[in-house]
């Protein structure tokens, strides 16, 4: 393109920019910027939806986006089409008609997008696009969008991924669709990722995941909502290695100091592969409580594990009430003839009586056998123990002694009615975990998921150890057994400049296995600015199980707050973070864990949402963020609205602060000296920032 047919087409954009304050509406990602008349004053777009497909060969990643707007208005309207486009990619196809034409467009480099994006920013008086001033643009005129109609988009952009440390990073800018003027329909991503060397680790720290593995070089990747606007980018990471065990390394440095994550997966296995046989005893409450639903869920989801066991397992099942029914006196090899027994024996179960917690998991621990298999029992209860032994020192002072071959203890609590802080310490101190399924739940679906994620144990007893840094405050406290397609996310914080290398061990079977991440250095990359926040999360699940079942303590509590204060996390004591109705929905935050947690509640609505809530925080695979309208994250910082202004977790409330006014020279400038400090001012007109060491108030 000429420089004069260049500058007219800045021109025609500069016209067709300057819209209203309300404008930030019109954007999505890709976005359309109508044209109004003269007078008129445009009703903003919306889209429909959102669906992404990426398809990664060795790193060539291959991204189609399909986009539906509406236009809201009662004429046809004309607008310009923009998107942002990664560094370094290249549109390979864009596909919009108008009529039998088809629509040209242009990708302008990441200089002159700047110029245009600042354009948009001074006119549309919206500063969300200064996160995207470093990357190219593609635009492209759209005309006509048919009055109250829809213009359907498709673009797709071809880039190579960039390999750091081992990890492939890749990255698709969701974030600008919380811009359209209604939530969307519904948005997905899903990405395909196919390698010769075999892929191991699939984390992502953006959004919640699906992941599949269909063979060592070949992952599924997969998001989906509905009804949502979609606030942050879609970010994942994946691995590569020919190692049965791949272990891959982040660390972040930064003035609340030095962080790291730790990621292990198996290689894909296939059916039957290296899987280590294993002892399952299921324990199933029949007390007169399970009555109706739940005593045929709970049937259902015994089936379920009895027809999922492997050949080689061996297993048993106990009925209790205020007895003890045991289908077997010992463990029985889980052949065909045992488990179509067991089936009966399960048909057979019927509610009655009290609840006998103490003697059904004695019973349950006294049938494991001595040897190299992990051993497994699976307790299901929606009550409190009411006969024999029922006070929780004694019960867990009992099962303290007769677990000698330290068996793993799941523990699954049905209702309000069960006693959270029993339940929870019998998982934790037997390695195991406790789910709370609530009383209008799927019983047996919950079960049978959670039973397909420990059907198939690679690794046991895993111990790590770091060697050229020293670890501290690391979590989960306790590490988990590594299962067929499962993997392990540790996290902590660190000094020390490293290299680093770290050593795995465990136990498949009788065989010792010890797995290697070779010595590397610390990179102290900005790349993964979420570590900090993410370790926040898991140490608050930790204080917050600590307060449950210890007791209310003034410096984990004061703890709890500030953390939850500096990374936007909603807890039992940062709830003002949110408003009323966002309380209502969020169960860190909700009223009845709130008293249950002051109180010492161990039953009730109020301490399952508690307990729920602890679990969340200590074992999700992502920092826990907050949908609330006064929390806005951006990258590792945290902006809170205060009296209408965004304002920096990091400020301190009198601070003195260097002013300067949105959408000014002197702006624009802040940004050109500092371009690192453009993601952050991006956060809205009037907010404080905190940057090098410097308060400045963006002040309309």
């Amino acid at each position: 393109m000429s420089q004069g047919h260049r500058l007219k087409g800045l021109a025609v954009l500069a016209a067709l920019v300057a819209l209203t304050a309300a404008a930030p509406a019109l954007r999505a990602d890709g976005f359309i910027i109508p044209n109004p008349r003269p007078g008129q004053d445009i009703p903003p777009l919306s889209v429909k939806y959102h669906h992404v497909k990426v398809e990664i060969v060795d790193q060539v990643a291959k991204t189609s986006v399909d986009q539906v707007f509406i236009n809201h208005f009662g004429r046809d309207i004309e607008g310009t089409y923009i998107f942002p486009v990664p560094e370094g990619a290249s549109v390979s196809d864009f596909a919009m008609f108008i009529g039998n034409e088809r629509v040209q467009g242009e990708i302008l480099d990441s200089r002159e997008a700047r110029r245009i994006y600042e354009d948009i920013v001074r006119r549309m008086r919206d500063p969300g696009l200064l996160e995207y001033m470093g990357r190219n643009l593609f635009r492209a005129r759209v005309f006509p969008i048919p009055a109250n109609g829809e213009k359907r988009v498709q673009i797709s952009y071809t880039e190579v991924l960039k390999a750091e440390n081992g990890l492939v990073k890749y990255l698709y800018p969701l974030n600008t669709e919380k811009f359209s003027r209604d939530p969307l329909t519904d948005v997905s991503i899903s990405v395909r990722v196919e390698s010769r060397v075999p892929i191991v680790n699939i984390y992502s720290p953006s959004h919640r995941v699906s992941v599949r593995k269909d063979g060592q070089g070949l992952a599924r990747v997969g998001y989906e909502d509905k009804d949502v606007r979609p606030d942050k980018d879609f970010l994942l990471y994946y691995s590569l290695s020919k190692d049965d065990i791949g272990l891959s390394l982040m660390n972040w440095e930064g003035p609340e100091g030095s962080f790291f994550m730790l990621l292990a997966s198996p290689r894909f296995a296939a059916p039957g592969e290296r899987i280590v046989a294993k002892n399952v005893v299921l324990v199933l409450d029949s007390s007169g409580s399970m009555s109706g639903t739940k005593i045929a869920q709970a049937r259902e989801a015994a089936r379920f594990i009895l027809n999922h066991l492997d050949r080689r397992d061996e297993f048993t099942v106990i009925d209790f009430d205020e007895g003890v029914t045991a289908f077997s006196e010992g463990l029985l090899p889980a052949t065909g003839d045992n488990v179509g027994r067991a089936l009966k024996f399960v048909d057979a179960i019927e509610d009655s009586g009290g609840t006998n917690i103490n003697d059904a998991l004695l019973g349950a621990l006294s049938r494991m056998r001595d040897g190299e298999r992990p051993s497994y029992v699976l307790f299901l209860t929606d009550g409190l123990p009411t006969v024999g032994t029922t006070e929780t020192a004694d019960i867990l002072r009992n099962l303290a002694k007769g677990n000698e071959r330290r068996s793993r203890i799941f523990v699954f609590g049905v209702g309000d009615d069960v006693n959270t802080e029993l339940l929870d310490r019998i998982a934790s101190d037997h390695r195991g975990a406790s789910v709370y399924i609530g009383e209008s739940e799927n019983l047996e679906a919950a079960l049978s998921s959670f039973y397909e994620k420990i059907s198939s144990p690679l690794l046991a007893d895993l111990a790590v150890e770091f060697k050229g840094i020293e670890t501290s405050q690391v979590y989960p406290r306790v590490l988990p057994d590594l299962f067929k397609g499962s993997q392990l996310v540790l996290v902590g914080k660190y000094s020390g400049d490293g290299p680093v290398s770290v050593v795995m061990t465990g136990k498949a079977g009788r065989e010792g296995k010890r797995f290697v991440l070779e010595s590397r250095p610390l990179t102290g990359s900005d790349k993964f600015s979420f570590l900090p926040r993410l370790w926040a999360t898991r140490r608050i699940g930790y204080l917050l199980e600590e307060i449950r079942l210890q007791g209310q303590n003034k410096e984990l509590v004061d703890e709890i707050r500030r953390l939850g204060l500096k990374y936007g996390i909603v807890t039992p004591y940062t709830s003002f973070l949110v408003t009323e109705k966002e309380r209502m929905t969020i169960d860190a935050a909700a009223p009845a864990a709130q008293e249950a947690i002051s109180t010492g509640q161990v039953m009730g609505v109020g301490a399952v949402k508690a307990a729920k809530a602890t679990q969340a925080f200590k074992l999700e695979d992502r920092a826990i963020e907050a949908v609330s309208e006064r929390i806005l994250y951006k990258d590792d910082k945290t902006f809170y609205l205060k009296d209408g202004v965004w304002t920096d977790s990091e400020y301190r409330d009198g601070a003195p602060t260097t002013e300067i006014k949105f959408n000014s020279d002197e702006f624009y400038r802040l940004i050109t000296d500092k371009p690192a400090i453009a993601k952050y001012l991006s956060a809205g007109r009037n907010l404080i920032v905190v940057f090098g060491g410097v308060a400045y108030r963006i002040v309309e």
